[in-house]
């Protein structure tokens, strides 16, 4: 337990520059926010974080998330990386990431998933109703 938290703590010194956006993305990354979902047996993954108001899509690799912050903040040059971003670059490092399997044949229907809650997301920020895709 020590050990874990040595670690917990050497991850937020690393990130602290990002002052409270660190803080909310290490509360999310420890409450077990940062999901993977892994489809076997491609391997394809999609990969998401729970967010103030849904779940969010990231790609870490492309250093993209679906939030508005990311979109206006980090799009519009005015700030690095949102705490979606952060969250699982921590969680990755804690070895915190939840991964969830899911056959190949279950891929749309996650995906569709996915896509739904960060439309919903999008509204429910901007003040309209949520939508359900069919």
């Amino acid at each position: 337990m020590e050990e874990d938290d040595e670690r917990v703590k050497r991850v937020a010194a690393k990130y602290s520059h990002y002052g409270p956006k660190a803080k909310q993305a290490l509360k999310t990354a420890l409450a077990g926010g940062v999901k993977e979902h892994r489809f076997m047996p491609s391997r394809r993954t999609i990969r998401t974080v729970v967010g103030s108001q849904g779940d969010e899509f990231v790609d870490p690799e492309r250093s993209y998330c679906s939030c508005s912050h990311f979109f206006f903040r980090v799009f519009g040059g005015k700030d690095q990386t949102c705490y979606h971003l952060l969250s699982h670059r921590m969680a990755t490092e804690l070895g915190l990431v939840d991964v969830v399997t899911f056959d190949d044949s279950d891929y749309a229907r996650v995906f569709a998933t996915v896509v739904e809650d960060v439309f919903n997301v999008i509204e429910r920020s901007s003040g309209r109703p949520s939508i359900a895709l069919d």
